[in-house]
């Protein structure tokens, strides 16, 4: 490593909300002098490389494998989940197998992962340097607080709890036993190590350094996490201060009250057609003005009856760090990337999950008083609906949501976990000293010149 221009390559694979987190964090520690390769899946060349981060596209498309129906129906029924299982193996592989090929090509000095790319720790093993894991989700550290927020499970216990940790991992590594397998001719000797995959790696036998890049806000760091399980506050990417909004948007936003933002991201509807026709009718009942975001396949919005043309506006996408603040509150799938934008900006969020950890996110703002309970969208109804687009304007609600904007402000987020970052791999000392710096105590580090 070269005092003046280490390298760090990040690898991330899903979509936007899986990657653009990972691309604030590069812009930091591009910022910080750093050279930064980021490996994740096609389509997001464009957004890396604005940041001054290198892209490096793996043989996957997840805007287009979400739209293929056979995915599509995973989402919502077990034997979709074995069919899709069986038919992207092949994918899998390939994919494994490019991040194995460019890890070892960009000889990193730091390796940052997430649960999708743990192949990193091979390539860590080999390269005898740091492989860190990240997640936006609390799922890498086990608790007794809450099970693993993955499946949407109910609180066990503190003892089942902590188990269900345990499950998932075995879970997991079954899941890419196959997947790995035709790495063992040219990794084997790194798959002898001691230790999970999931854990990382250091090179001198130590606990590797956890990064958690989700707030404080929506869930408290757990008294039983270790030392070197840092929780840094979401990574947001810095406002776009070039967007310049279609001149119709604009206006819609500025001639009435602020409209509730209704869009599910990345998250295909099962059926978007009449998913659309329950948000249009809610509309139509309670006169509410609204933005109608499309996403990938979650609505469709293209035809409006003629009483909602002036208070219904259709577009999409636009950036959330510009449309949220404009909004009143904020209707959507529940991804940590939205669930974090909404409370960013103090806007209540209603979270209608489809699967994953959508289901927690959506309790957790519940649970602190920043919007209804969830409900999940497979079981939206007019009815349902409605209740929800009125409970959203209750005081309360407001008041929480506010309440968790204002300690999201003062967490370290992306800034702050580039400047620990890079201290530390100046000092080859990935310990658990990072895991209480506040967004304060950074600021002030930086005043005084340190």
């Amino acid at each position: 490593m070269t005092a003046s221009k280490p390298k760090i390559l990040i690898a991330t694979l899903g979509t936007r909300g899986d990657v653009q987190p990972y691309v604030a964090l590069a812009a930091e520690l591009v910022r910080l002098g750093a050279d930064v390769v980021v490996a994740t899946g096609r389509g997001f060349d464009t957004m890396i490389g604005k940041v001054g981060a290198q892209p490096r596209a793996v043989p996957i498309d997840f805007e287009a494998l979400l739209g293929d129906p056979v995915t599509r129906e995973a989402m919502f029924t077990f034997r979709g989940k074995i069919k899709v299982a069986r038919t992207t193996m092949e994918d899998q592989k390939k994919v494994v197998r490019c991040l194995w090929k460019i890890g070892l090509e960009e000889q990193p000095d730091l390796i940052l992962f997430n649960l999708k790319a743990t192949v990193m720790t091979l390539v860590a093993r080999r390269l005898k340097v740091p492989a860190l894991p990240t997640a936006l989700q609390p799922v890498i550290t086990p608790t007794t607080d809450f099970p693993v927020p993955l499946f949407g499970l109910p609180a066990f216990g503190k003892t089942a709890n902590r188990f269900s940790y345990l499950a998932a991992r075995k879970l997991m590594a079954l899941g890419m036993a196959p997947v790995l397998k035709p790495l063992q001719a040219d990794a084997g000797a790194e798959f002898e190590h001691p230790g999970e995959m999931i854990d990382g790696h250091m090179p001198d036998g130590s606990r590797a350094l956890c990064l958690h890049g989700f707030s404080s806000a929506l869930v408290p760091r757990p008294k039983d996490w270790p030392e070197t399980s840092w929780l840094s506050g979401y990574w947001f990417m810095r406002p776009d201060t070039k967007y310049t909004p279609p001149p119709d948007l604009l206006q819609f936003l500025e001639t009435g009250p602020a409209p509730v933002y209704i869009g599910f991201g990345s998250m295909p509807s099962r059926n978007p057609e009449e998913l659309t026709r329950l948000i249009i009718q809610s509309l139509s009942q309670t006169g509410l003005r609204a933005v109608l975001a499309r996403g990938w396949g979650g609505l469709s919005g293209d035809t409006l009856p003629d009483v909602l043309k002036d208070k219904v506006f259709v577009i999409d996408k636009a950036p959330h760090s510009w449309l949220f603040p404009r909004c009143s509150s904020i209707i959507h799938h529940g991804g940590a990337g939205t669930t974090h934008e909404a409370l960013r900006w103090g806007k209540p969020s209603l979270v209608c999950p489809v699967f994953a950890d959508q289901p927690f996110w959506g309790q957790r703002v519940h649970a602190i008083g920043a919007g209804p309970a969830p409900i999940q969208q497979t079981k939206l109804t007019t009815d349902t609906l409605v209740k929800a687009l009125y409970a959203l304007d209750a005081p309360s609600y407001a008041i929480g949501a506010r309440a968790a904007a204002d300690i999201m402000a003062l967490e370290p987020g992306a800034e702050g976990a580039a400047e620990e970052i890079m201290a530390r791999l100046a000092t080859a000392k990935f310990t658990s000293l990072a895991a209480h710096v506040t967004k304060n105590e950074h600021v002030a580090r930086r005043r005084a010149g340190h």
